[in-house]
C-alpha cells in the first residue's frame, strides 16, 4: 500500500499546524512516504525529490499502486485543467488540477478523435477530462526546447514553497523545468547550486538551460533562475515589486553584479 496526494496542491509545513511555515508543496497524484502521524497531521517525504514536511492527513489517500505497469496514464499538460463529472462543460468542473498531475485511463475512447477521456482519480473517483488538456505519452524535452516551454508559465504568481503551476517559487520552478528533460535536481536553491552533478562556469559562458544563482555568498544562496539567451533569464520572484514568474536581464540594476545580491554564480550540466 502507498500514499498519494488526492488534492490538487497541498502545503508541506515545518510543524504540524496550519500556522507553521510552508517549506514546500506536494501536488495531485504524487507518491509520498508517511513517517509518523500526530492528530490530524502526517509527517511525509515526497518520493520524487525526498523533501520532508507536515501535511494534513485528509489530503492523502492510501491504496495499491496508483499506476500499475499496465495502466494508461493521462498527464495534465496545461497550467490548470478541469475534471468533470460528465462529458460536458455546462455543469462545471468538480476539480481543477495543476500541470504534471497524473490520472489513470481505464479505457481509451474507441474514437481516436474523441474530445473526452474517461479517467479515475487517486481515490478511485471517476471523471472526464478533455483530451486537449492532457498528454497520453511521456516525452522528454531538449535543452533548446526549454526556452519556449518555460514561457508558458509567465505571469504565474510567486508562491513561497511552490512546486505547482498554481504558483512556483524560484527553485521549485527550475526543478520542474529540469524534470521535463528527465533530470531530477534538488529542491532548494542552495542545494541545487552545490549539487555534485553541476559544473561551475562563468556567467558569461551561460547557455540555454544553465542555472544562475544569487545570494550574500556561496553558502547563503537565496535565488535561482534559468538562463534563456541574450542576457535573459526566467525566474519566479517577488523582487522589484513584481511578484510573479517573469523574464529579467542579467544586466539590470537588480540582477547585475552590482545589484542587490553580492554573489552570483552559474552552473551547467551541458559541458
Amino acid at each position: 500500500m502507498k500514499y498519494y496526494v488526492k488534492l490538487p496542491v497541498i502545503p508541506m509545513r515545518k510543524y504540524p499546524k496550519n500556522e507553521a511555515e510552508v517549506v514546500s508543496q506536494a501536488y495531485f497524484s504524487e507518491e509520498v512516504l508517511v513517517f509518523e502521524k500526530e492528530q490530524d497531521w502526517s509527517h511525509i517525504r515526497t518520493v520524487s525529490d525526498k523533501y520532508c514536511g507536515w501535511v494534513e492527513t485528509s489530503a492523502l489517500h492510501l491504496r495499491d499502486s496508483f499506476f500499475p505497469n499496465s495502466a494508461i496514464i493521462a498527464t495534465v499538460e496545461r497550467c490548470a485543467a478541469h475534471v468533470y463529472k460528465a462529458e460536458d462543460t455546462i455543469y462545471g468542473p468538480f476539480l481543477t488540477l495543476p500541470f504534471e498531475s497524473k490520472l489513470e485511463v481505464p479505457t481509451m475512447p474507441t474514437d481516436p478523435a474523441s474530445r473526452w477521456i474517461y479517467v479515475t482519480l487517486v481515490d478511485g473517483s471517476p471523471g472526464y477530462i478533455q483530451r486537449g488538456d492532457v498528454s497520453l505519452q511521456e516525452t522528454k524535452k531538449t535543452q533548446e526546447e526549454l526556452i519556449e516551454f518555460s514561457k508558458r508559465f509567465l505571469g504565474l504568481p510567486y508562491t513561497w514553497g511552490g512546486r505547482s503551476s498554481f504558483g512556483y517559487d524560484c527553485s521549485g520552478f527550475v526543478q520542474m523545468l529540469y524534470r521535463q528533460m528527465g533530470i531530477s535536481i534538488p529542491r532548494d536553491a542552495i542545494d541545487q547550486m552545490h549539487w555534485e552533478e553541476f559544473s561551475k562556469i562563468p556567467i558569461s559562458k551561460a547557455q540555454t538551460g544553465d542555472l544562475i544563482f544569487w545570494g550574500r555568498h556561496e553558502r547563503a544562496i537565496s535565488h535561482v533562475g534559468m538562463y534563456l539567451e541574450k542576457d535573459l533569464f526566467i525566474h519566479a520572484t517577488v523582487a522589484e515589486n513584481a511578484p510573479y514568474l517573469r523574464i529579467s536581464s542579467l544586466s539590470s540594476s537588480c540582477w547585475s553584479e552590482n545589484g542587490q545580491f553580492s554573489y552570483r554564480a552559474a552552473r551547467t550540466l551541458f559541458l
